[in-house]
């Protein structure tokens, strides 16, 4: 036996959804035991959904909550993860981290025996003198 092809849903609210249910029942066109199993139905397919999501992993719930909020299904709480704020640096750090930044690049492209003189020209005189000196040696 074919099934038979059913139109789409009209876009409708829960509250004129309710009403509309409230209607069929009235007219004998839906029994009342009907929509309460379908309801049954539909809250089983949910719980066994967050099931199948949690053992996915934390990220999948999320997933699914932003799916079933566009839906208007709540599908319960998720706690809220604290977010550390990011702490802002000094100008000092700013500077030394650039010099680093500076000095591993200029001694990136030497060999070993390179890197060694320079680390202890480093040790010596400083990061500027250790990154002129690597780059006097690269070229």
């Amino acid at each position: 036996m074919k099934r038979r092809k059913t139109a789409a849903l009209p876009r409708i609210s829960a509250e004129q959804a309710r009403q509309a249910l409230h209607v069929l029942v009235a007219e004998g066109r839906i029994a009342a035991r009907e929509v309460t199993k379908a309801l049954a139905r539909r809250e089983k397919l949910v719980r066994e959904l967050k099931s199948r999501m949690t053992a996915l992993g934390e990220d999948a719930v999320g997933a699914m909550e932003r799916a079933a909020r566009g839906a208007g299904v709540s599908l319960g709480t998720r706690r809220a993860v604290k977010r550390r704020a990011r702490v802002a640096i000094t100008a000092a750090q700013r500077t030394a981290r650039q010099a680093q930044g500076r000095y591993l690049g200029a001694i990136r492209q030497l060999s070993k025996a390179s890197r060694a003189r320079i680390r202890e020209i480093r040790k010596r005189q400083g990061v500027q003198a250790a990154i002129a000196a690597a780059k006097k040696l690269a070229g």
